[in-house]
């Protein structure tokens, strides 16, 4: 029976990519096998935990500005204490199109309590694979794990799609987070 490799650890010296501080890097191994070939980690820049904790940061506010600071519980509770009315405006995002870019589009409620669930029913948007029936949460009816979801209206967003076409607008994490950040 062959014997199973112990665990060890490899160091090496860097300099990070993002501060230039020189820092010391590890890489341990899992039953005898690393991450990836030693080679290539053996390489003379990195990236330092502090960078590695703001990238991380950074991140995390990208993916909350994205989403207008909505998260799926929030929405709910919203729409729970301000239901939707037809006619209503609200807003669409959508992050399936372009890498790195988000569509925004403004959609009208037609039918704000439809069902059981009383589902929310918007007309003015659909990019061929998700339904125009929401659940209360912002998830779509017919692609509730897809990348398309329903959000109260945004003043800031609100007023830069009806500056545009009226329809939507395409934006990148950063320019939303640049837009919600001038904010009062």
């Amino acid at each position: 029976m062959a014997e199973r490799k112990k665990d060890s650890t490899i160091t090496w010296d860097k300099k990070c990519t993002g501060c230039g501080k020189k820092f010391t890097d590890s890489m341990s191994s899992l039953m005898g096998r690393f991450p990836w070939p030693v080679r290539l980690f053996k390489v003379s820049t990195g990236t330092c935990s502090e960078c590695e904790q703001a990238a991380e940061a950074l991140r995390e506010k990208l993916a909350a500005a994205r989403d207008l600071h909505w998260t799926f519980e929030t929405v709910k509770a919203h729409f729970e204490k301000n239901p939707p009315v037809e006619g209503q405006e609200l807003i669409i995002l959508d992050t399936s199109w372009q890498l790195f870019t988000n569509t925004y589009a403004l959609v009208k409620v037609v039918a704000p309590a439809s069902g059981p669930q009383k589902r929310i029913v918007i007309d003015g948007y659909s990019n061929a694979y998700n339904g125009q029936s929401f659940y209360r949460t912002g998830q779509n009816c017919f692609s509730p794990k897809g990348q398309v979801r329903l959000l109260p209206y945004h003043p800031v967003i609100g007023d830069l799609i009806k500056e545009g076409d009226g329809r939507e607008v395409k934006l990148t994490p950063e320019e939303v987070l640049s837009l919600l950040k001038s904010l009062p």
